[in-house]
């Protein structure tokens, strides 16, 4: 399985044989070829498409094409997800308003991969990653302006960007990596 950034807040989960479009534009809907676009916040409900693709918003399980998606409330319209793709499982939290409280964060685990809006600090996601068993972090910035402060933070500074991530769930790092994404 293959992650790449789009732009922005965009990202692509990249299977055998399906794939997983993350908060796009219309653009990008329209360039992609994926059949299966995730939403993490009501504020994208006008890109909403119809024709053959399956736009999921909200909490709520779903299984597309062999693809199982989880959605968990993350509090005020937002949902964290989880998607098992090829083996791998990524999870996705977008950038939360408040908190994640015991309850709902109790509810993810077993991850391999967390995608994270860095504007949720460097603390609240490594402590999210290592209590959901993550292999990789990969912060998440529209602007930029974060990402310098969250590596910073996480003593990465200076880290390279790379053009995609390939997880395969039998070669995993055996501790926690963080990976930024051009």
């Amino acid at each position: 399985m293959e992650i790449k950034n789009l732009g922005g807040l965009t990202y692509l989960l990249k299977g055998k044989k399906e794939s997983v479009l993350i908060d796009p534009d219309s653009v990008k809907i329209a360039k992609n070829q994926s059949r299966i676009i995730i939403y993490t916040e009501a504020k994208y409900e006008e890109l909403r498409m119809v024709d053959e693709k399956v736009s999921i918003m909200g909490p709520g399980e779903y299984e597309i094409g062999g693809v199982e998606v989880n959605g968990f409330s993350g509090g005020k319209g937002k949902t964290i997800y989880t998607i098992l793709i090829d083996g791998v499982i990524v999870a996705i939290m977008g950038k939360l308003d408040e908190e994640l409280n015991e309850k709902r964060s109790d509810k993810i685990s077993g991850i391999d991969v967390l995608l994270a809006e860095v504007g949720n600090g460097y603390k609240s996601i490594a402590a999210a990653a290592k209590k959901w068993g993550a292999n990789y972090i990969v912060p998440v910035d529209g602007s930029g302006e974060e990402l310098k402060k969250f590596l910073d933070e996480a003593d990465c500074e200076g880290q390279e960007a790379v053009e995609s991530l390939k997880v395969d769930k039998d070669n995993l790092p055996d501790g926690m990596e963080i990976v930024v994404l051009k």
